[in-house]
């Protein structure tokens, strides 16, 4: 018997005759008051007696019972009991006398209420995120006020309000401010860094501050006389706001009574809370950014309709006469002129500048490398590398080194330190191609750079901080990964701060044309071709298609029909999979794609007498660079001939 559980022995009538001390510490009765004492008991529920007595009777007859009463101690206080009875008998095997263990099991319960209602409001903090994750696009202001509402009230705190920096960020200013007591809002309250600074400078050079104790702490001290002790704001969490430009503002949750030391759980749910209204404010402003584009799209569609008029005027006997066409936007090596895809390169325009992770989702071919070169090249980090690193290419057992680096003798086969892609990135641009590729068990480790800044080499000691943007791109459905456990739903999310779908080429018919002209032009130059002129049939056909391999599969078409392509009209028959090849190689069946290419480069290398540098090398006559002529003269077999 345990040292906490009470003894209780009774006769047959229901007579005290026996207790132990823990009994009478639990009861709070001494030994004396409780022998011979008789049903009903002081310490039991007056409406238990019938119940006590028929209990009795029960274990009286053999049968043993186990059950929870509650019970009254002497001082008047109810608690739990668990109460475990049997029966005592002599060497005859007569009953001759009744036994109960008594333990208090109040504080058991009342833990296990509690974690039953951490448990609860845990499960309606993230019930509320999700709904207020789904206000992310609505009017700004009605659903700014809907939330801090809600996580007033499931925080149960006085006041939650959002306040913005000013332009010189010196000072923030009320947008909303929620009342719990009152349910009113309130707006227009401001504070100056004048008497401030500490506050100012801990809030930009933190995510979160969790002050206990407000009115005395040396960072909110300064304003506790004008703002905290008038309203008796004890406790603030005060979390930081990013927008497209930066520095937003901060969310304030401040508590009135006594002091509150406010925990990880909480800590995190005003995080998450913080992260939602960031994304409300990224929306809001690129909605704004978006309506000051309608007279330039406008304007655009105009051009683009008088330059398409411009273009039927100058086809001549149902020809396109490439050199005429002027409408060519080129943008990062991107070249475009429809709606949808300017659409995306707003987007792009609007992430740049910020540190905001970017997920590009779009099918393969494209264009996503392109899109994340942009975003580097038109930021603040783009005197820093770029780098690439594909998540599908890489064997499962060396992509940790890759990523992160490794030391000398770490592994097998390690024998120099190595250094990962993270760190080459440092103060640039890591770009995360095929991310839906990356094994579960790395998911981890990319998590928590991305909440951390923080890496490990493999085989290191201790952890190296980094400054690296992530831009992340996949062909996947990532939500349909997460359902079938191959993709993390918090990795997701934090990668998922900034999303771009990249459209397919099938819906941007109307770029077609261009990139055909771009493709045109790039081959020209690579094979000392003279194409003049792609007949408006053929390009018909080409609006036509699908195009299930995007611009890739368009690129190596125009390829092939510039090799094939003897005058100067494109040789560019019907897109289908049974004629094309053969309505592009009516003189060359006996040739394959690799032949032509070899016979090209070969007569260009004799042309320059098998020079491959320099303005007059073969490499500048074929425009491109001379470690990529002497890759394909190895892939294609190609050797100088030696001389005789």
């Amino acid at each position: 018997m345990s040292m906490q559980e009470g003894l209780l022995i009774v006769n047959l009538e229901g007579q005290i005759i026996l207790v132990n001390d823990a009994l009478c510490d639990i009861f709070g009765y001494s030994e004396e008051e409780l022998i011979g004492l008789n049903l009903p008991y002081p310490f039991a529920k007056t409406e238990d007696l019938q119940l006590m007595m028929k209990i009795k009777d029960e274990v009286a007859k053999g049968e043993a019972k186990s059950f929870h009463l509650e019970f009254i101690r002497k001082n008047g206080e109810k608690y739990l009991i668990s109460f475990l009875s049997g029966n005592i008998k002599n060497d005859e095997g007569e009953v001759i006398a009744l036994f109960a263990t008594i333990k208090d099991v109040s504080e058991e319960e009342k833990a296990k209420r509690i974690l039953e209602d951490v448990a609860r409001k845990s499960i309606q903090k993230k019930k509320l995120i999700m709904e207020l994750t789904a206000l992310v696009g609505s009017n700004y202001y009605s659903s700014l006020q809907r939330i801090i509402s809600l996580s007033a009230a499931s925080l149960n705190v006085a006041r939650v309000g959002v306040w913005k920096f000013n332009e010189d960020k010196t000072a923030i200013i009320c947008e909303k401010l929620y009342v719990l007591e009152t349910g009113k809002f309130e707006e227009g309250l401001n504070l100056t860094n004048k008497d401030n600074q500490g506050y100012f400078d801990a809030l930009i050079g933190n995510s979160l501050l969790s002050i206990e104790d407000a009115v005395n702490h040396e960072i909110t001290k300064g304003f506790a006389e004008n703002y905290l002790n008038p309203l008796g704001v004890t406790s603030i969490l005060d979390v930081f706001i990013q927008g497209n430009q930066g520095m937003y503002g901060v969310i304030c949750f401040e508590h009135i009574g006594e002091k509150r030391k406010w925990t990880a759980e909480e800590e995190e749910f005003v995080t998450s809370i913080a992260s939602i209204v960031s994304l409300m404010v990224e929306s809001s402003e690129r909605k704004i950014a978006e309506k000051n584009l309608v007279i330039a799209n406008a304007e655009l569609s105009a051009a683009n309709k008088e330059l398409n008029h411009l273009r039927e005027q100058l086809e001549q006997e149902n020809v396109y006469l490439r050199n005429e066409l002027a409408l060519v936007f080129n943008y990062e090596e991107m070249v475009y002129g429809s709606e949808v895809f300017s659409k995306v390169l707003t987007e792009v325009e609007k992430v740049a500048p910020t540190n905001a992770s970017v997920l590009l989702l779009g099918e393969s071919g494209t264009g996503k490398e392109l899109l994340a070169r942009a975003i580097h090249n038109i930021s603040l980090r783009n005197k820093k590398p770029l780098i690439k690193i594909n998540c599908s290419a890489i064997p499962r057992e060396l992509i940790e080194s890759e990523l992160f680096g490794h030391k000398k003798g770490s592994f097998t086969g390690a024998f120099s330190d190595k250094t990962g892609k993270f760190e080459l990135a440092d103060g640039g641009t890591l770009f995360l191609d095929e991310i839906g590729e990356l094994p579960l068990d790395m998911q981890p480790k990319i998590l928590r750079f991305l909440q951390e800044g923080e890496i490990e080499v493999v085989g290191g000691t201790g952890s190296k901080k980094l400054d690296v943007r992530v831009i992340a791109a996949t062909n996947r459905d990532l939500k349909e990964e997460i359902e079938k456990k191959q993709f993390r739903e918090d990795l997701f999310f934090r990668l998922n701060v900034f999303p771009i779908n990249v459209p397919p080429l099938k819906d941007r018919l109307d770029d077609i044309p261009l990139l055909v002209e771009h493709f045109v032009d790039k081959f020209n130059k690579a094979y000392e071709k003279h194409i003049k002129y792609i007949p408006s049939d053929a390009m018909d056909d080409l609006m036509s298609h699908n195009w299930p391999g995007n611009i890739r599969e368009l690129e190596n078409l125009v390829e092939r029909a510039v090799i094939l392509s003897d005058s100067e009209t494109l040789m560019l028959s019907p897109v289908n999979e049974t004629t094309v090849l053969k309505e592009l190689s009516k003189n060359y069946t006996s040739l394959t794609l690799d032949e032509v290419q070899r016979n090209h480069i070969l007569k260009t290398l004799e042309k320059c007498d098998w020079k491959i540098h320099g303005d007059d090398g073969a490499s500048k006559l074929l425009d491109i660079k001379p470690s990529t002529l002497r890759d394909r003269m190895k892939k294609l077999g190609i050797t100088k001939p030696s001389k005789k």
